[in-house]
């Protein structure tokens, strides 16, 4: 495997020794790329190989299935998306690419969106999947910059291996892509769990029926069967899922009447200089 590019100044004297013209274009098949090819079994994928190999584009394409999005660590204001077969490397942060995957499939912010989730779940959670009918996305906030996070599939996910010694897991996910995650495996699995839940809900809300109310959870998501994915759905059916009666889109609004409501209420008791 070719020796990892260890600063910008190599970064930029590779970039320059190929006419700082990135041949492989804006959404080349991962088999064409060195950083995805040319490493160890379940190694993770070297992503400043990749920087170099991929042009950078400005566009995320929602339509497809995405398996990850997954910020530079040289550069936070470049990222990479990763669908089944192919990578793309975009000038956009991953809050901009969230807020933007809310708006393709939802019409929503992510605060209204956040709370309409909790109303389902029961619960106020920190990190709340993204998810459509046919995949969820789950947040991890990484170590060196708290405010950006790493999101992924993780009904996609084949495998996960802790490092010994460290607080890092590779993740590999079914299509080959591995990298790292500095997180153990209880709060990924907790986080799993809480994704296939809101998956389910909201492929529910679209009108995708089971074959009946006892369909496990695996085959109604229709995600990836690996030994990572039955773990975290075992013994889930459908009938599980909560919120059968509510509406998402109906509670989504109502929450927001709300807010402006008591946003008015405020705004007003300011203005009158009067305190609650």
């Amino acid at each position: 495997m070719e020796e990892k590019i260890s600063s910008n100044a190599e970064l930029n004297a590779e970039y320059k020794a190929n006419k700082g013209i990135k041949t492989l274009g804006y959404k080349p098949n991962l088999m064409s790329l060195a950083g995805f090819i040319n490493r160890a079994m379940n190694e993770p994928v070297d992503l400043d190989q990749l920087y170099t190999e991929i042009s950078i584009g400005t566009s995320v394409n929602f339509k497809e299935e995405i398996y990850a999005i997954i910020p530079y660590e040289r550069e936070s204001a470049h990222t990479f998306i990763v669908y089944r077969d192919t990578a793309k490397l975009v000038e956009l942060g991953t809050d901009a690419i969230a807020k933007k995957f809310l708006c393709h499939y939802w019409k929503m912010d992510f605060a209204g969106y956040k709370q309409t989730v909790e109303n389902f779940l029961g619960y106020n959670a920190k990190n709340i999947p993204l998810a459509c009918e046919e995949f969820s996305l789950m947040p991890f906030s990484i170590s060196r910059d708290p405010d950006i996070d790493i999101w992924f599939n993780p009904g996609r996910i084949w495998d996960t291996n802790l490092i010994s010694g460290k607080e890092k897991t590779i993740i590999t996910l079914c299509n080959g892509f591995s990298f790292y995650l500095d997180r153990k495996g209880k709060s990924i699995y907790e986080q799993m769990y809480r994704a296939f839940i809101v998956h389910g809900i909201l492929r529910r809300y679209r009108g995708v029926a089971p074959a009946e109310p006892t369909m496990g959870l695996l085959e109604y998501l229709d995600i990836s069967s690996s030994s990572v994915t039955r773990k975290v759905t075992k013994g889930l059916e459908f009938r599980h899922i909560p919120g059968y009666e509510k509406d998402f889109c109906e509670i989504f609004l109502k929450l927001h009447d709300q807010f402006v409501k008591l946003g008015e209420k405020q705004r007003i008791l300011s203005s009158l200089n009067i305190s609650e």
